[in-house]
């Protein structure tokens, strides 16, 4: 998702509302949960590249090199 595609469709909310973001994935779900809440810690601009760490799971490599590229990137956490 670019930022353009989230700025529109958080325009359409109450901004006085909390963001919340969930995740069914059963890797990350405590024992006997459906869901797992996360809330959002911070957000920034940072240089980075794109990768897989060598067990294949997509990861970034920070700093300004030739093929990295700007992100935003939500830091979130399951401690709300």
């Amino acid at each position: 998702m670019k930022v353009k595609d989230l700025h529109s469709i958080l325009r359409e909310f109450n901004p006085e509302h909390d963001i919340l973001c969930y995740c069914e994935d059963e890797n990350n779900l405590p024992d006997k949960h459906i869901i797992r809440i996360f809330e959002i810690r911070s957000v920034e601009r940072k240089e980075a590249e794109k990768t897989r760490a060598e067990d294949g799971i997509p990861s970034l490599k920070f700093g300004k090199t030739q093929n990295s590229t700007p992100h935003v990137l939500i830091e979130i956490t399951a401690d709300i």
